[in-house]
């Protein structure tokens, strides 16, 4: 599998971040996602980066267990993400993000 460029991998990296904000998929997916084909890392490989155990990684993956956010920073580290606080609605993330992304001359 080839490694994707720069622009490629954040291109990815922005495309799942917005599903993620909109409810279409995970925190365990989008890691699980970023892994494979970012990294192209098996979860023993990753788990050994990151310092955490295999099964940590996979429960995280599963959306299982209960992760400190210490643990949750650990492990998406290597893609530039922390763990914060989001809007449960996805409605109102929806509203959030396009605030966001709309023209302001006020910034």
């Amino acid at each position: 599998m080839k490694k994707p460029s720069p622009n490629e991998r954040e291109a990815l990296l922005i495309s799942l971040l917005m599903q993620l904000f909109t409810g279409e998929i995970t925190e365990g997916q989008l890691l699980r996602t970023l892994r494979k084909d970012l990294l192209n890392m098996s979860q023993t490989e990753y788990a050994a980066l990151v310092k955490v155990s295999r099964r940590t990684l996979s429960d995280t993956e599963r959306d299982t267990g209960s992760q400190s956010l210490a643990v949750l920073n650990a492990i998406f580290r290597p893609f530039g993400l922390k763990a914060g606080l989001l809007p449960r609605n996805p409605a109102l993330m929806k509203k959030l993000l396009a605030e966001d992304t709309a023209p302001d001359s006020t910034r």
